[in-house]
């Protein structure tokens, strides 16, 4: 999953017709005739049934390099990076595969990162947290939450229970990213991406890692929908099933929120395929994270989000819509049992992807709507035409240098313009009601946050801010704890938002305690707003 970059964002199956089983159930339900073993560790392994494939390769002969190239694979599904290593090196296990090479240098690259990790185990949850720093363990509760919230959701809409435990790994930095995956570095970089579904495993940055934090609990539930497809298709779903569906799951764990729909996916699609920043839904490429661009990446997202909204049927009275509320569980069970993009959707649906594309890309140009000016359109225009936005860019710069003074009242003077062109920017919102609301004015600070709705992305420390100005105006406790909810969900190492969460839920409870040893961690190494 990307991370929006700031010139964005401040501005990344019970499966039905086999009645709800397991990846390894349906794999057994599917063994009508004899197979070969070494095939069904192959796809064992695909399906992250890491027990089933270790009996399957514990029948073969080690020495022969097919099998080999599979030990291989599923050191990397456990794990151990060692021993993907080993077994993945010599010449012969070399040439079983095109991909021997890549996965050879990724055991390795692997091995290395994290040679000197700390394996914390989340037993409420189910969750095992592989730790490359030992201080993000405060965040491993909050890890373990999101995961059991989303295993099942996944296992309610696509029809795929995911094996236990979940295995999620979290890095420092996007270069033990690259390491650990095989994505590019610089694509990494260009794109903004900030964690990737592979081997059985999330595998994602410390959220202290972007100067401004991410939405980690969302990602992680992006990633695990990844996850899910892989092993409830056997990794035979197509690049724009897997993110359009991840984009459509990765809120439905939680309660909704102003901002989820703030910038709809439709008009972006729309604005996107007409400035021909899009891509033929069978065209995307490899990896949404290696686009040229971070623009073209949003409106590839956009796409894909739309595009499967519209299969499954979430859109209200758009022409098409399939009737079975089931659709998408039933697309993925028609994967597994062999189908192509074609086969598995007219079985469903009754259309094919180009009968889809068809009736789907005339109805989403339609979809016009106001884009927020920092997401970067030429047709986003700021609300004054004779905004400057680069002397826009200037004042903000100036006005953090000076509220990180502590001189509130000359940062206001540099900020309050802005409230003119750019309240829908998280960021620069976020400045004014900090230096309004430091200089005495809350009234005037509310005024700057009081719209979670025209947003153009979730910044933590707006949420931080919207949460002290709503506790200090006395609004109810159940409206600044959501907003302390949010801003720790996008930035948990800014002390303001750790803190004020654990004051807000007091003591007495295992929330509480969790939030206590956030904000002592973020008191540690975290950083102020």
């Amino acid at each position: 999953m990307r991370l929006p970059q700031l010139a964005l964002v401040a501005l990344s199956l019970v499966l039905t017709t086999l009645g709800g089983l397991s990846p390894r159930d349906v794999g057994d339900a599917q063994a009508g005739v004899p197979g070969n073993s070494l095939d069904e560790a192959a796809d064992a392994i695909t399906a992250m049934d890491v027990e089933r494939a270790k009996m399957l390769l514990a029948k073969q002969d080690a020495s022969d390099p097919a099998v080999g190239y599979q030990l291989g694979r599923l050191g990397l599904e456990t794990g151990d990076c060692d021993e993907a290593a080993i077994r993945l090196a010599p010449a012969a296990v070399q040439k079983v595969e095109k991909d021997a090479p890549y996965l050879l240098e990724i055991a390795r690259g692997c091995a290395r990162a994290m040679s000197a990790t700390v394996i914390v185990e989340d037993k409420e949850h189910q969750v095992l947290v592989r730790l490359q720093d030992d201080d993000d363990r405060a965040l491993v509760p909050l890890l373990g939450e999101t995961v059991a919230a989303q295993r099942a959701i996944l296992k309610a809409d696509l029809g795929v229970e995911m094996p236990l435990p979940t295995r999620v790994d979290v890095v420092r930095d996007q270069f033990t990213l690259a390491a650990m995956t095989g994505l590019p570095h610089k694509s990494a970089q260009t794109t903004g991406t900030v964690a990737v579904a592979k081997f059985g495993r999330v595998i994602m940055l410390s959220p202290r890692a972007p100067t401004l934090g991410y939405g980690f609990r969302d990602t992680i539930a992006h990633e695990l929908t990844h996850l899910a497809l892989t092993a409830g298709t056997l990794d035979r779903a197509p690049l724009w099933l897997q993110e359009g569906v991840a984009k459509r799951e990765e809120t439905r764990w939680r309660p909704k929120r102003p901002t989820d729909d703030a910038i709809p996916a439709d008009a972006v699609a729309a604005v996107g395929l007409a400035k021909g920043l899009g891509r033929p839904l069978d065209g995307i490429g490899p990896s949404v994270a290696m686009l040229p661009s971070a623009k073209e990446a949003t409106v590839v997202y956009a796409e894909v989000t739309s595009f499967v909204r519209f299969v499954a049927g979430d859109r209200a009275g758009q022409p098409g819509a399939p009737t079975d509320t089931a659709a998408l569980s039933k697309i993925v069970a028609s994967f597994r049992r062999g189908q192509d993009t074609d086969g598995a959707l007219k079985e469903v649906t009754g259309k094919d992807l180009a009968a889809w594309n068809a009736v789907w890309r005339p109805w989403v140009m339609t979809k016009t709507a106001k884009l927020p000016s920092s997401l970067g359109f030429d047709d986003a225009k700021p609300a004054t035409s004779a905004f400057d936005l680069h002397a826009a860019g200037r004042s903000l710069r100036l006005g953090e240098l000076l509220l990180a003074r502590k001189h509130a009242k000359a940062a206001r003077l540099e900020l309050d313009p802005l409230a003119a062109g750019l309240l829908d920017d998280p960021l620069v919102s976020a400045r004014i009601a900090c230096a309004r609301f430091l200089t005495g004015d809350a009234p005037g600070a509310k005024l700057a946050v009081a719209d979670p709705t025209i947003l153009s992305g979730d910044f933590g420390a707006w949420w931080a801010i919207r949460a002290e100005v709503l506790a200090a105006l006395g609004l109810p406790r159940s409206e600044v704890l959501d907003a302390y909810t949010v801003a720790v969900a996008h930035d948990p190492y800014l002390s303001d938002a750790a803190c004020g969460w654990s004051d807000t839920l007091g003591t007495g409870d295992l929330l509480s305690t969790v939030a206590k040893g956030l904000c002592v961690t973020a008191k540690g190494w975290g950083h102020p707003r």
